[in-house]
């Protein structure tokens, strides 16, 4: 049915509700967009931002609400019914063929890319394509390779390829993640030209200065559920990064249960300590850490806190030999170390690491819970390093899955059929099993219903109380570094930017909002 004023939208999602295994990545979100306006969709890493995306461009159908485009209900089933419409989408991945020119994959990607069997009529289009990047204002060779082709100049001829099939609505998914400085100026000059033909464009990201500059309105999603819509030109930085970051969830603050906070002297030495270090990056997307000094002492439970691109995941992986040294030191218990692998890291020095995309770097999904849980712990159920003790191995198993309430139909169905909790129960077994001595945790609860989350961020707590262990928990969720750390740290751009003891977690959350919104207004 019809409105009047959904005539005056581009696009409008309402009640958008999408339920994967595990999570309810969006609850009853709504969003709109108009012509000539640039809406940003801002929130942290797991807010459900890329979800929302993905069902406006027809990847995922939503289990629940509808889409309105230019006044007409719609049914998106793939991204071929979202291009019929209008739609393009540009991801920080970019997707081009780098063996052809930048006309050759706007003809195949853009004008032809829905007609079988098409003549290409290669001077029809050049001179098509070269009324567009005048009209836009582009700087780009339309017969030079891809491959030869920036980051940002990829991207540009993505959105070719779109306008040349007329499309109206663009959807650009953390566009300036792998970008230099001058490269994000050439896209947001892109966009705002876009802005001023009467395109629409919804624009993704999780950086708040960003988002005030080149966005009309700002709508956050925290958790997978809408917070609100802000005029741009009406809010600030601090509004915006409370907006992401919460308010207080009593639940979460668990930092005093079951466990006295540790007083920590002058003269205890750290079971790891980093001083002034800086690495090198290997890949674009990649933060260099620039003079890290970090400290976590035995039987402490650290939270890092910092939303994508802070560095956390860089810093996890620097303990396990991934991430590579500029300089700087590492000690571990007061001695001068150096970490070769992740091997060496667990076996020399008992530091093992859980990764942040559980999905394609952690869990096995064609091997049983129980082969998941032992892998890394070949020394602890075998018979003398030689053999699989069968007997061990399932007793350690049957015990993990009781103590952290794995639900599970036995020891040997494939770990894919579990839901996300749960397959994080699973590598926390993983590293239990292995005898680490710092277990790091990268983003543990993210993808995972707000239920099971609680119970993660306990079994975290109760992991150093009752064993021992040292944690490292790296998080983009302020709640979170709260609710387990005993001491956190807030990292920004590869910069540990300040530290605290975490007995007030109202006062840290206000210091750590205000020392975020001095460092956007920088």
């Amino acid at each position: 049915m019809q409105h009047m004023n959904e005539q005056n939208f581009l696009l409008i999602a309402e009640g958008i509700t999408k339920i994967f295994p595990g999570v309810v990545a969006l609850d009853n979100v709504s969003f709109d967009l108009k012509p000539g306006e640039i809406h940003g969709l801002l929130g942290q890493n797991g807010a459900g931002k890329s979800t929302l995306l993905k069902i406006l461009y027809g990847y995922y159908a939503p289990d629940k609400g509808r889409i309105i485009i230019k006044g007409n209900e719609v049914k998106l089933k793939t991204p071929r019914d979202a291009r019929n419409h209008g739609i393009s989408f540009s991801t920080q991945e970019v997707t081009l063929l780098p063996h052809l020119t930048v006309l050759e994959n706007i003809m195949l990607l853009g004008s032809y890319w829905n007609k079988e069997f098409s003549y290409f009529n290669k001077e029809k289009i050049l001179d098509y394509v070269l009324e567009l990047i005048k009209e836009y204002g582009i700087e780009i060779n339309p017969n030079e390779k891809v491959r030869y082709l920036g980051t940002a100049n990829k991207m540009i001829v993505q959105v070719l390829a779109s306008l040349s099939m007329n499309a109206d609505i663009f959807l650009f998914d953390e566009p300036t993640s792998p970008l230099s400085p001058y490269e994000v100026e050439k896209i947001f000059n892109l966009i705002n030209m876009l802005k001023s033909k009467g395109k629409g464009v919804v624009f993704v990201t999780h950086r708040v200065d960003e988002a005030l500059k080149i966005c009309d309105r700002i709508t956050v999603l925290r958790n997978g559920k809408k917070i609100g819509t802000v005029d741009a030109h009406k809010t600030n930085e601090e509004e915006l990064i409370e907006m992401m970051l919460g308010t207080q969830i009593h639940e979460f603050y668990f930092v005093k249960e079951g466990k006295e906070m540790k007083e920590i002297t002058k003269i205890e030495t750290p079971l790891i300590e980093l001083r002034g270090i800086y690495s090198i990056p290997t890949k674009p997307t990649e933060v260099p850490l620039r003079n890290v000094n970090l400290r976590i002492y035995e039987n402490e439970v650290v939270a890092v806190f910092g939303i994508i691109g802070a560095g956390k995941t860089e810093l996890g992986k620097l303990l396990i030999g991934i991430t590579k040294m500029a300089r700087g030191d590492i000690y571990y218990k007061g001695k001068k170390i150096k970490i070769k692998s992740p091997a060496h890291a667990l076996s020399k020095y008992g530091i093992f690491y859980l990764t942040e995309d559980r999905r394609a770097e952690g869990i096995i999904p064609l091997l049983s819970v129980l082969a998941n849980m032992s892998i890394s712990a070949f020394k602890n159920v075998s018979l003398g390093g030689i053999l699989i003790n069968a007997f061990k191995e399932r007793e350690l198993g049957t015990r993990f899955v009781k103590e952290l309430n794995i639900k599970a139909p036995s020891l040997y169905v494939r770990a894919s059929n579990l839901s996300g909790g749960n397959q994080q129960k699973v590598l926390l077994a993983r590293a239990l099993m292995t005898s680490a001595k710092l277990l790091i945790i990268d983003e543990p609860t993210v993808g995972i219903d707000i239920g099971t989350k609680i119970e993660i961020r306990r079994i975290i707590r109760e992991i150093s109380s009752k064993t021992g262990i040292s944690v490292l928990v790296l998080t983009s969720d302020l709640d979170e570094a709260l609710g387990i750390g005993e001491r956190v740290y807030f990292m920004h751009n590869g910069t540990i930017v300040s530290e605290y003891t975490n007995n007030n977690p109202d006062e840290i959350r206000r210091k750590i909002i205000s020392d975020f919104s001095n460092i956007v207004k920088k």
